[in-house]
């Protein structure tokens, strides 16, 4: 089968958090008998759901079986990924998220060998009036005045608190600790894993009238005791644009995509890649597929699709991102 852009139906996840803006902002639709969206997975392929493919031949197969079926052509020749290697995500924060935090492949290894390494980034979409991010603990704090604060409920003055803009980038690297404040929406690009270990969430009961777990010993052995920030962009100009640089990571990267007019983007990098509309519209033409892709939608290049016609309506942003480490190639 010849290779051609792949649309992905998201999994919209309600969340006791969740609220109405990703409706109002992109039109995703919320899951029957919920009103609310924490989540929606644009692309993912985990055991604790996979997108579903909606255009082509491939039309139908959750990502998992068109990755199972078709594995060198939308992974690569020659990938050992055991799943497609992003995890791609809107989050829409209605109140605040819990701190967290996730391991690394090295705390996993160590202590949680059935957990899975979570480096993750954020792009902000959107913010209300005093929507916060924290993001790493405060200069000069220490573990002891982290586990005190901890205990007597306070957790958050010990962490860093970052107004929220629209546009910013934050990359949360595993140990970080981090909550989304509430009022803030973002586009997250992760590797594939829901590892998550709680260190406080306001006291919160969840649907049955249960307090929400904690896993406080496990973040204790992830954590890092640092501060990050925002992103600052590598801008390069093009003759479609401007292309900003934005993270690279160890296992993925990203890349801000302002387009301004058509281009054939040259994809030949035997890697998957992901693009996602934030602002404006987008056709992508390949493999004999033509996507007229509007916010907040998502499409994946297959590793074996080596071009693919861009052409905007009006000034469009996209986000790009792609892995960058192969198990199999070290």
């Amino acid at each position: 089968m010849d290779p051609y852009p792949l649309l992905c139906t998201p999994l919209c996840k309600p969340k006791l958090w969740g609220g109405t803006r990703l409706a109002e902002l992109f039109g995703k639709a919320p899951v029957a008998g919920e009103s609310n969206i924490g989540e929606t997975w644009e692309v993912a392929d985990l055991t604790e759901g996979a997108c579903t493919i909606a255009n082509g031949p491939l039309a139908g197969l959750t990502l998992t079986a068109a990755v199972c079926r078709h594995r060198g052509m939308i992974l690569g020749e020659g990938a050992q990924w055991e799943r497609f290697p992003l995890l791609v995500k809107f989050i829409d924060a209605n109140d605040d998220l819990s701190v967290q935090v996730h391991p690394g492949a090295a705390a996993c290894a160590k202590h949680f060998p059935g957990g899975h390494s979570k480096d993750e980034s954020w792009i902000v979409v959107d913010a209300e009036p005093g929507g916060r991010i924290l993001a790493g603990t405060r200069p000069g704090g220490t573990r002891e005045d982290f586990v005190r604060a901890l205990e007597a409920g306070r957790v958050e003055e010990c962490l860093q608190s970052i107004a929220a803009r629209p546009g910013e980038v934050f990359r949360m690297a595993p140990g970080t600790v981090h909550a989304l404040g509430r009022g803030v929406v973002i586009l997250e690009i992760q590797e594939p894993s829901d590892t998550t270990f709680r260190l406080w969430d306001y006291n919160r009961l969840d649907d049955k009238g249960n307090p929400r777990e904690l896993h406080v010993e496990q973040a204790l052995l992830s954590m890092r005791f640092e501060a990050t920030r925002a992103v600052e962009p590598q801008v390069e100009t093009t003759e479609w644009g401007r292309r900003e640089r934005l993270v690279r990571a160890p296992v993925y990267e990203i890349e801000r995509l302002h387009i301004e007019r058509g281009f054939t983007w040259e994809t030949a990098t035997d890697r998957p890649q992901v693009l996602v509309v934030l602002d404006g519209a987008l056709t992508v033409e390949g493999g004999g597929e033509s996507l007229q892709l509007g916010p907040g939608e998502a499409v994946i290049v297959p590793a074996a699709l080596r071009e693919v016609v861009c052409e905007p309506e009006g000034e469009t942003t996209v986000a790009t991102s792609r892995p960058t480490l192969d198990p199999g190639t070290g």
